[in-house]
């Protein structure tokens, strides 16, 4: 028989070990649960809180303006729309801070590090505020207040927010310009991109939640108070 050659090799993954202590308001039970991170999932959550702390700074939230918006209708009479935002520099630093947490492709990403998190916290009963974050994430909670729709569309979603981004903010995309255009015959267009903004502070709303979870995980926050 020939003589039969192997190389061997020694994988190391280093993990990183975080325990959580998650006391029942009513009952006031405690229960501890422990979860490990390879290197790279760990440093995807100190990236993580990195861009979250990158979009507190930005004027936008540190003034706490928001976006104002305004319908009036009575028969007889024109639809009267008004939206107020906050000045367009402050618009477009947010909008350049959301990049890497709200980007699907971006390593650190809301949606990527949530999985993390679901996936490594999977024993622990924090389920209910998981899905809590990705429906304020994903603009239902707003839906469930206000569905706004033109041409058989929910204009306040998901689908429609990245047509917007993609046609006038992130990329140039004519064909989604175009489509936007259509509405704009029906809904102005400074209503509608306040709609879109306030989809955007959605997201932070729940970016910044997802952050707090993200640093109790890291030692970086003692406590942190769910409603799950």
């Amino acid at each position: 028989m020939a003589d039969k050659r192997y190389t061997l090799g020694i994988m190391v993954t280093e993990l990183h070990k975080a325990g959580i202590r998650l006391i029942d308001n009513i009952s006031g039970e405690a229960s501890e649960h422990f979860a490990e991170f390879t290197d790279g999932e760990w440093r995807q959550l100190n990236d993580y809180l990195s861009h979250v702390a990158d979009l507190h700074s930005t004027q936008f939230l540190i003034k706490g303006e928001g976006v104002q918006l305004n319908f009036a209708w009575n028969q007889g009479s024109n639809p009267q729309w008004r939206a107020k935002a906050p000045p367009v520099d402050d618009v477009l630093a947010f909008l350049h801070r959301l990049r890497p947490l709200i980007l699907q492709e971006e390593p650190a990403c809301f949606q990527k590090v949530r999985a993390v998190l679901k996936r490594r916290l999977k024993d622990a009963p924090i389920h209910p505020f998981m899905g809590w974050l990705l429906e304020v994430y994903e603009g239902k909670e707003m839906q469930k207040m206000i569905s706004i729709q033109s041409n058989n569309c929910i204009v306040n979603s998901e689908k429609m927010l990245f047509t917007w981004l993609n046609a006038y903010e992130y990329h140039r995309e004519r064909e989604k310009q175009e489509l936007l255009e259509s509405y704009s015959k029906i809904m102005p267009t400074e209503w509608s991109r306040g709609v879109f903004l306030t989809l955007l502070v959605e997201k932070g709303k729940a970016i910044s939640n997802l952050g707090a979870l993200v640093e109790v995980v890291l030692g970086k926050r003692n406590a942190l108070s769910l409603s799950v």
